[in-house]
């Protein structure tokens, strides 16, 4: 490990703990040349979340998908790309903290709605759309009745 302070490739290990998961390892170390004392974190690499999909098939967590997903719902209305990356990143913070191995889309979807709900009625509504997959009109507008009726009880 290189020392962040001289930059020398020589060190000893002081410590190492694992995380309460089991997934990381930190250690301390000692840089053999200057004595500054720094701290590492190992991960497991390739240990990403598998999200189970509405049909049971299962593929690798992107957040990428989730930005794409944020920016068509909130286009043209008032959210700024740092609010889509903040859901985006708290989404990514959850499904890493919480579904080591999977999750379903159901989850992160609801999630999504949760946070657009309180942000931008139109952007939540538009997501919604997609993710409900409404089929009938009815539904569609019971939904924009639930947010309506919700925005009216809170005032």
């Amino acid at each position: 490990m290189i020392c962040p302070v001289c930059g020398e490739n020589d060190d000893k290990v002081l410590d190492s703990r694992a995380s309460s998961e089991g997934y990381e390892i930190r250690r301390r170390r000692e840089c053999l040349k200057c004595g500054y004392r720094f701290s590492t974190i190992e991960r497991i690499e390739g240990l990403v979340p598998m999200v189970v999909k509405k049909n049971g098939l299962k593929e690798t967590y992107n957040e990428s998908k989730i930005l794409r997903s944020l920016a068509v719902a909130c286009s043209k209305r008032p959210v700024s790309s740092e609010q889509m990356n903040s859901i985006a990143t708290e989404i990514t913070d959850m499904v890493n903290n919480n579904f080591k191995r999977e999750i379903s889309s159901t989850a992160i979807g609801e999630h999504i709605m949760e946070r657009l709900r309180k942000l931008d009625k139109v952007a939540y509504v538009r997501f919604a759309s997609v993710y409900k997959d409404f089929t009938d009109p009815k539904l569609f507008a019971e939904e924009v009745d639930k947010i309506s009726s919700k925005d009216e009880s809170a005032e």
